[in-house]
């Protein structure tokens, strides 16, 4: 199982339950190997390019896939020709976070009071080119504020950045923030969904905050897919695993405490879901100019 990021982030503690759970299931052993790099590209490429036998998975995340391939040219793979998806596993929401004050406000608040304040509006993000990103670069649009997009490498380094008051916010998924929010050094002011989290029920979406955006779906999410060419019996061993496991007792509560949604989206249903993802962010990126963010 091939996760396109670095030991010890959200897609790897992921894969290590799946891995566990489906290999129980199969009666085989599941090796989490991380291949991190280019910003998922790398081990997202390796397994478009693998035997289609069903003995090498990917548990990959949105951004290489829907987003990654539009703004890269140097893309060697497309989510629709090089992959088979199996199953959505999970979900996580993407929170404005910042740190709080003597008195609790709402993101226009904030958002008008850095925008009086020497520092401006900055935000930070895991990078260019993320979903979230996209959704700074649509909040800048959407709202005509002066945001400053500051990319850094990884939600943990966005997260640690607004916590020592490098930036004013940062909009990061919930495994890195969730925790400081529920120890009270970080404020949610906002979640980038149209409707709220159950990980952050009393958390408003934009479209609650500021009357915007309210139907985009930028969150982040966790999928497991094999090579095109994979066989359909392979596909369903393997959709039927990962269901086995998604079902195991206080699963959603284990889910939970790593800050994502346990969804479990069959595997027809994710392959739509990707299309509809991906051309949605294609004329997104093309519409706002980000290619080659």
């Amino acid at each position: 199982m091939v996760v396109p990021y670095a030991a010890g982030g959200g897609a790897d503690a992921i894969a290590r339950i799946m891995a566990q759970g489906m290999g129980d299931t199969l009666g085989q052993s599941f090796i989490v190997d991380n291949r991190g790099g280019a910003g998922g590209m790398i081990g997202a490429e390796m397994v478009a390019r693998a035997v289609p036998d069903g003995y090498t998975i990917l548990m990959a995340g949105n951004p290489e896939l829907t987003i990654t391939p539009w703004l890269q040219a140097k893309a060697n793979y497309s989510a629709d020709r090089d992959f088979i998806p199996v199953t959505l596993v999970s979900q996580s929401p993407n929170i404005i976070v910042m740190r709080p004050g003597a008195q609790k406000i709402s993101l226009k608040q904030a958002l008008d009071a850095a925008g009086k304040s020497q520092g401006g509006i900055t935000i930070a993000t895991p990078g260019s080119g993320s979903a979230q990103h996209i959704a700074v670069e649509m909040l800048k649009a959407e709202t005509g504020l002066e945001i400053i997009h500051v990319p850094y490498k990884g939600a943990g380094p966005a997260t640690i950045a607004v916590l020592g008051g490098e930036v004013a916010f940062a909009l990061v998924g919930a495994p890195p923030a969730l925790p400081h929010i529920q120890s009270n050094k970080l404020a949610a002011l906002a979640v980038t969904q149209p409707a709220r989290s159950a990980l952050l029920p009393d958390v408003s979406t934009l479209g609650e905050a500021l009357g915007i955006m309210g139907d985009e779906d930028l969150v982040t999410w966790y999928g497991l897919l094999v090579p095109h060419g994979t066989s359909g019996e392979a596909v369903k061993q393997l959709e039927q695993a990962a269901f086995g496991t998604l079902k195991q007792p206080g699963m959603r509560e284990k889910f939970a405490t790593l800050g994502t949604d346990l969804t479990g989206m069959p595997s027809d249903e994710f392959t739509q879901h990707i299309k509809k993802e991906s051309a949605r962010f294609r004329d997104l990126i093309g519409r706002m100019g980000l290619a080659g963010a």
